[in-house]
C-alpha cells in the first residue's frame, strides 16, 4: 500500500513539475523575448556589449537585427563591420569605406567587435561641418579607426592641424572584450550556469520525490493503523492493534474515520455481550422448557398408548390428554413471559454465575491473547449482575489496550478476602497517576479522549461496583497500573 501510494504521489508531482518547468521555460522565453526588445541597443549610446544583441552571427555571415535596423532608420545611422583597412565585412559592398569616414569624421561611431574586425555607424548629418583633410593618404587606417572607438576604447586620439589629421597617445583608455573572447570571471559564470541548468531539475526531482514519500508516509501510516484495526475486528479481535503508527497524529488528520471506527468496535463488543447474555438466557429457557415438558409429554404418550386397550375409558382418557396440552401450553407462556422479563431486566438482575467462565468469555469476545488469569477462589461462583460484571472486564481490558501504544500484558487475579471476592487487575502500559485515578472514580468519569491517561472508562466500573456494593483502589506501581477491585 505504501508503495502504491508513493508511486501515485510521484505520478501527480511530476505532472506537476513538467507542467511547472514548462510555464518557466515559457516564462523565460518571452522574458528574453521582451527583454530583447527593451533593451535593443541606441544607436547613440551604443557599447562593445550592445554588438551582441545588434550584430547576429551564422555560419561566419554577419547580419543586424531587426530591433538594431530599425533603429538605424530613426536615427540616420549606416552601419558596417570593417577589417583593419576599413573594408566592409558586412554589408557586402565594393568600396573602401575609410574617405567615408574621414569625410564624416564628426559623425563616426565606431566600437572593437573582434580582433582586426570593427564596428562602424557613420552618419552625414555632421558632413558639412567637417573641415577639410588634406592627408587623407598618409592617414593609418585602423588607426583612424581606433582613435574613433567610444566609451575611451581608443588608444589614440586624433586632432586636425593645419587640415592634417593627426594621432595621440590615449591618456584614458579602458580595457575591453572582444564579442568572442570571455575573461576569466565570463567563464566561471557560463560553468556556473551549466552546473544550475543541470543541478536545478536534478534537485526538484529528487525533492520531488522526498516529498512524495515524506506525503505518502504522512498521509497513508496513519491509515495503516485503521486497516489493521478493521482487519482485526473482521477477524473476531474486538480491540486497537498495538502498533508503531502514531495514533494521537492519526485522530487529528481522519478525525471522522477514528470516530467511526472507535464506535464500530464499541458497538461490536456490546453486541457481542448483548448476544452472550441472550445466548446465556436461551440456554436457561431450553433447559428449563426441556425439563418442564418432559413429564407432560410422557403421560400424553403413555395415555395414547393405553388407549386401545380401554374402549370404555377412552372419553377419560383424551380429556386427561387435553388437560396435558393445555398445561403444556400454559407452562410455555408462562416460561417465555419469564423469559421476556428477565432479558428485559437483565441490567438490573442478579444471579449466580462462575466468574472465571465470565472472565474467559470476555477474554475470547475481545480476542486479546496476552492475558493471564490467576483462579484462588474457594468457590468459583458468585451471586451478581453477570451484564455488569462482564462491562467492567471489558472496559479494563479495552482501555489497556486503546491507551498504550504497545498493546501491554495484562494479569487478573481473583481471590477471597473475607467476605469479599477480590479483583486485583495489572498491566505493564503507561500508567496513570493515583490521583487521576481516584478523581476519576469519585465523579465518575472518563479519560477515554486523554491520550496523557490510562483512559479507563471509570463510570462504567463505578456503576459495577457501586451495584454490587464493592470498592476501588489504585495501588502505586512502577509500570503501568495496578488496581484492586472488591466485590461483595
Amino acid at each position: 500500500m505504501n508503495r502504491r501510494f508513493t508511486l501515485i504521489f510521484i505520478k501527480y508531482i511530476s505532472v506537476f513539475l513538467a507542467l511547472s518547468f514548462l510555464v518557466v521555460i515559457t516564462g523565460l522565453g518571452l522574458f528574453m523575448y521582451y527583454a530583447l526588445n527593451v533593451f535593443a541597443p541606441s544607436a547613440d549610446t551604443m557599447e562593445a556589449d550592445d554588438l551582441i544583441y545588434a550584430v547576429e552571427e551564422n555560419n561566419g555571415s554577419y547580419s543586424f537585427s531587426d530591433n538594431f535596423k530599425e533603429e538605424l532608420e530613426k536615427s540616420d545611422y549606416t552601419a558596417f563591420i570593417v577589417d583593419d583597412n576599413a573594408d566592409p565585412i558586412y554589408p557586402k559592398i565594393n568600396h573602401n569605406i575609410k574617405d567615408d569616414i574621414i569625410e564624416n569624421l564628426s559623425g563616426v561611431v565606431a566600437l572593437p567587435y573582434k580582433k582586426h574586425e570593427h564596428f562602424i555607424m557613420i552618419s552625414e548629418k555632421h558632413n558639412s561641418e567637417m573641415p577639410k583633410i588634406n592627408n587623407p593618404d598618409e592617414i593609418n587606417t585602423a588607426q583612424l579607426i581606433d582613435s574613433l572607438y567610444t566609451h575611451n576604447y581608443n588608444s589614440y586620439e586624433h586632432y586636425i592641424e593645419d587640415s592634417n589629421l593627426k594621432f595621440t597617445e590615449s591618456m584614458t583608455q579602458q580595457d575591453y572584450t572582444y564579442t568572442d573572447e570571455f575573461t576569466d570571471g565570463d567563464i566561471a559564470i557560463f560553468k556556473l550556469i551549466g552546473i544550475l541548468f543541470i543541478a536545478i531539475p536534478l534537485l526538484l526531482i529528487i525533492l520531488t520525490i522526498f516529498m512524495a514519500v515524506m506525503l505518502t508516509r504522512k498521509i497513508s501510516r496513519p491509515l495503516f493503523f485503521y486497516a489493521d484495526w478493521l482487519t482485526q475486528l473482521s477477524g473476531g479481535q474486538l480491540y486497537k492493534p498495538s502498533s508503531d503508527h502514531n495514533r494521537s497524529k492519526s485522530q487529528k488528520m481522519y478525525k471522522d474515520l477514528d470516530e467511526a471506527v472507535d464506535k464500530l468496535n464499541t458497538q461490536l463488543l456490546a453486541d457481542k455481550l448483548y448476544r452472550n447474555q441472550i445466548d446465556y438466557y436461551r440456554d436457561k429457557w431450553l433447559s428449563q422448557l426441556s425439563h418442564d415438558l418432559k413429564s407432560p409429554l410422557t403421560s400424553i404418550y403413555g395415555y395414547t398408548k393405553v388407549l386401545p386397550y380401554f374402549p370404555d375409558d377412552q372419553e377419560k382418557y383424551i380429556l386427561l390428554i387435553s388437560d396435558k396440552a393445555k398445561y403444556m401450553e400454559n407452562l410455555i407462556d408462562s416460561i417465555n413471559s419469564n423469559f421476556k422479563l428477565e432479558t428485559s431486566q437483565m441490567e438490573i438482575d442478579k444471579d449466580i454465575f462462575s466468574l472465571t467462565i465470565v472472565l474467559q468469555a470476555v477474554i475470547n469476545t475481545v480476542g486479546y491473547d496476552k492475558i493471564n488469569v490467576i483462579n484462588e477462589l474457594d468457590a468459583d461462583h458468585y451471586y451478581g449482575n453477570k451484564l455488569y460484571i462482564e462491562r467492567m472486564f471489558i472496559n479494563l481490558i479495552e482501555n489497556s489496550l486503546d491507551h498504550n501504544k504497545t498493546n501491554p500484558d495484562i494479569n487478573i487475579h481473583l481471590s477471597d478476602e473475607e467476605n469479599n471476592i477480590c479483583i486485583q487487575y495489572k498491566d505493564n502500559g503507561v500508567g496513570m497517576d493515583n490521583y487521576s485515578a481516584e478523581n476519576f472514580m469519585k465523579h465518575g468519569i472518563t479519560s477515554k479522549n486523554s491520550s496523557k491517561n490510562h483512559g479507563i472508562g471509570f463510570s462504567v466500573i463505578k456503576d459495577a461496583i457501586e451495584f454490587h456494593n464493592g470498592s476501588f483502589t489504585v495501588i502505586p506501581a512502577e509500570t503501568g497500573v495496578h488496581f484492586k477491585i472488591d466485590l461483595h
